[in-house]
């Protein structure tokens, strides 16, 4: 299955690649860049996070690389489903949820101003008890 993704090489320029095979601990890609063995790379691939990659194999049209650290099964899963398709949204074709993230945010927010009040507030008080005592 054929997976596009974006390689940042030490150069850190993002390149465009397929990716042919993609395993746990690895994959083999197709690129027309010029890799060096054993180079550090960060792969980009929908569904994963960017995940640190070195330069294993070297074949005719591409290469074969190996995860620094394994990705997980779910990101693998993730990465592989042929149905996910991303783009960008336009603002007015979609109505906004506001149970879902937006609340989170909210709530968040709450929690932090209580927290702010709490803080301000016990400084105020020390302040006035200490003006009072002495």
């Amino acid at each position: 299955m054929e997976v596009g993704a974006t390689l940042r090489g030490v150069e850190g320029e993002p390149i465009d690649v397929l990716i042919y095979e993609l395993s746990l601990t690895g994959f083999r890609m197709e690129t027309p860049a010029a890799l060096d063995l054993e180079e550090s790379v960060w792969i980009g691939i929908g569904g994963t996070q960017v995940n640190a990659a070195l330069v294993a194999r070297r074949g005719p049209t591409g290469y074969g690389c190996e995860f620094i650290t394994p990705i997980t099964m779910a990101q693998l899963k993730s990465a592989l489903n042929p149905g996910k398709i991303i783009h960008q949204l336009d603002w007015r074709e979609e109505e906004i949820d506001w149970s879902g993230e937006a609340a989170d945010s909210a709530d968040a927010r709450y929690w932090l101003a209580l927290w702010l009040m709490i803080i301000v507030g016990g400084a105020f008080v020390i302040g006035a008890l200490a003006l009072w005592l002495f």
